[in-house]
């Protein structure tokens, strides 16, 4: 993932609101048996730093390898425009009801 697309992440991750975080975070548990540590740990890393910075992550964390940073950083993104799309999926059928 290039430059642009780790501050694309950063900044989706920031303009989520906490009921959006916590839906994703169910949802990524749901859907990802053993990937989805990894990817809530890589969430929560990120929505820590208040400015990106993928040297800090691979520093803080263990289980966060630094080859496996650019596709698990794709990965969440994709995931979580998933987890927005089936969070107001809900939304929308409980306002027609």
């Amino acid at each position: 993932m290039a430059k642009g697309k780790s501050d694309s992440l950063f900044k989706l991750i920031k303009s989520l609101k906490k009921s959006e975080k916590r839906y994703f975070k169910l949802f990524v548990t749901q859907i990802e048996s053993g990937k989805g540590k990894k990817f809530i740990r890589l969430f929560d890393l990120i929505d820590r730093q208040s400015e990106f910075d993928e040297d800090k992550i691979i520093a803080k964390d263990s289980i966060i390898k630094a080859d496996q940073l650019s596709n698990l950083k794709a990965h969440l993104y994709k995931r979580i425009l998933q987890s927005l799309r089936q969070y107001n999926v809900t939304k929308v059928l409980d306002i027609e009801t």
